[in-house]
């Protein structure tokens, strides 16, 4: 484990240069994430290369990167930004909507304290919420409030979302919540600030209302998922290159894309942001 690297202010928005990161080496049983609609289940020795590629891309860009190991066998525990939102201050350990992966928290509590991030909350139940559908833009936190059809689970409830309010507001924080729609599988698959004043966004896809005041850069209809990047700085993004029309699209708004092949966890709706925990981001 990597020894304390930095200190608070931790993360104050997004988009601001990405310093540090965990990760979670994925194991074989990354091959039975439930695929999105009309996708094959991803290919395991695949996906395990992809993920080390990610990897080596957010080093050479010079983030410090902690690899955690796998400890359960989950087929999601690689997707760790699922588990943690870090502020200014510190981190919220979050409890997610999926009984299966809240074990996966105790690793993520370890390493944060390891590091050297205090934690200064955590969801706690009955209250349902995941990281993913969480994003800081300055002051403001936006998150997702997912409509929720007959045989989907929902990933947060009002009671998780009140308790991050709570937790936020304490940082000085304005919580905004956006309302998305049915099939969007987290609100950073659709919503992602390359600046404190901009977003690239699946229009389509969440209450653009709920954005007053925030420049959007639009992905085209049919590559929704290509809004969930992960930043690595102002307008300085890493992207799944699958999405082919809206990498074009964000280069012309001015937006540096890092296009690299995470194929295997997009057949499964996980962009790089569901594949890193930002520990630290400098302005």
């Amino acid at each position: 484990m990597a020894p304390k690297l930095f200190d608070a202010p931790f993360v104050t928005y997004d988009a601001g240069v990405l310093a540090g990161a965990v990760v979670l080496r994925p194991s074989t049983s990354v091959d039975r994430l439930v695929p999105v609609a009309a996708e094959p289940s991803p290919i395991a020795e695949r996906a395990i290369e992809q993920h080390a590629i990610l990897v080596r891309t957010l080093r050479d860009r010079g983030v410090a990167v902690t690899v955690l190991e796998p400890a359960l066998g989950t087929p999601a525990e690689s997707l760790i930004g699922d588990l943690a939102i870090v502020l200014a201050a510190g981190a919220i350990l979050t409890r997610p909507s999926s009984v299966e992966r809240r074990a996966e928290s105790a690793a993520v509590e370890r390493a944060l304290a390891e590091l050297g991030v205090p934690l200064i909350g955590r969801i706690i139940a009955p209250g349902l919420l995941d990281a993913g559908d969480v994003t800081l833009a300055g002051e403001t936190v936006y998150v997702g409030v997912p409509r929720v059809n007959a045989g989907l689970r929902a990933r947060s409830n009002a009671l998780g979302r009140s308790q991050l309010e709570a937790l936020t507001a304490a940082q000085g924080l304005r919580t905004v919540e956006v309302a998305l729609g049915p099939a969007v599988l987290r609100l950073r698959n659709v919503l992602s600030f390359v600046a404190r004043d901009t977003a690239i966004v699946a229009p389509a896809q969440l209450d653009v209302g709920a954005l007053a005041g925030v420049q959007l850069v639009e992905v085209p209809l049919g590559e929704e998922y290509a809004a969930g990047v992960l930043a690595i700085g102002e307008r300085r993004v890493i992207a799944n290159l699958r999405f082919r029309e809206s990498l074009v699209q964000l280069r012309r708004a001015k937006i540096a894309v890092e296009a690299i092949d995470l194929w295997e966890f997009g057949k499964a709706g996980a962009g790089p942001f569901s594949l890193v925990l930002t520990t630290k981001r400098r302005p």
